[in-house]
C-alpha cells in the first residue's frame, strides 16, 4: 500500500477511536423542569422537594407535616436541608427578606421523626456555624439560634415545579440530616418568639436536598 494511503487510513482508525470515546463518555446530566406549579399546588406537595407557605409573626408551631423522601438524583448531596426560602421580583428585594431573618438570632425548634417503621424514631440533626466554619449537632431539644445562607439542588426543584423563572430566590438552613434515608418522615417546627418584623414577608419552608460539595 502506498505510504500516503497507510497515513491516511490510520489518520481515519485515530478520529473513529477518539469518536468513540468520547460516545462512551458520561453525558451532562440533564434535567427535566416542569412548568412551574400554583403555590396552593406546590403546598399539597408530599415528596422532597418541598415547600410550605409559613407566617414568621407570630411565635408556635409554624408548620407539621408528612412527607416521603425518594433518593438524591446523582447530581445531589445525600445531605437534607430543612430551612426557609424566601423570594422576590428582584434581588435587591430578596435580599432585604433574607437578610432580616439571618442577621442576628432567629430561634426555633425543629423535630424530624421517621414515621414509616415499627415504632417513631426521632432522626439527629446538625447545623452549620454562622461562620460557616463547622458542623454543630442539634440537641435532642430541636432548639436552633440561627439561620445560615445556603443553597439546595436546584435541578430537583425545575423538576418538581417549584421554581419559577420570574422570581429570585434565596435559601436560609435551619438544620439538616446527614446522608438522609429514603422513606416517610415527620417535620414539626416551632417558632420560638414573635417576629413582628417578619409580618407578610415572601417565606416558606423548605425541604431539599443540597448540591453535592454543600
Amino acid at each position: 500500500m502506498p505510504a500516503f494511503a497507510l497515513q491516511y487510513f490510520r489518520r481515519l482508525a485515530l478520529v473513529a477511536a477518539m469518536t468513540g470515546l468520547a460516545a462512551c463518555g458520561a453525558a451532562p446530566e440533564q434535567s427535566n423542569p416542569a412548568p412551574p406549579i400554583s403555590r396552593e399546588a406546590a403546598a399539597k406537595r408530599t415528596v422532597v422537594p418541598l415547600t410550605r407557605p409559613v407566617a414568621l409573626d407570630k411565635a408556635g408551631t409554624i408548620a407539621d407535616l408528612e412527607f416521603d423522601l425518594p433518593p438524591p438524583r446523582p447530581g445531589a448531596s445525600a445531605d437534607l436541608m430543612l430551612g426557609l426560602r424566601v423570594w422576590a421580583a428582584d434581588a435587591t428585594s430578596m435580599y432585604e427578606i433574607k437578610d432580616s431573618i439571618n442577621h442576628g438570632e432567629f430561634h426555633a425548634r425543629l423535630h424530624l421523626t421517621r414515621v414509616d417503621g415499627a415504632a417513631p424514631v426521632q432522626i439527629a440533626l446538625t447545623r452549620i456555624s454562622k461562620d460557616l466554619s463547622h458542623r454543630l449537632p442539634v440537641a435532642e431539644s430541636g432548639e436552633v439560634s440561627a439561620t445560615t445562607s445556603t443553597s439546595v439542588d436546584s435541578a430537583m426543584l425545575k423538576d418538581a415545579g417549584l421554581l419559577d423563572q420570574r422570581s429570585v430566590y434565596g435559601v436560609l438552613s435551619l438544620a439538616q440530616v446527614q446522608r438522609a434515608v429514603p422513606g416517610r418522615y415527620r417535620l414539626v417546627v416551632e417558632l420560638r418568639g414573635d417576629r413582628p418584623d417578619l409580618n407578610e414577608k415572601n417565606v416558606e419552608l423548605i425541604v431539599a436536598y443540597f448540591n453535592k460539595g454543600k
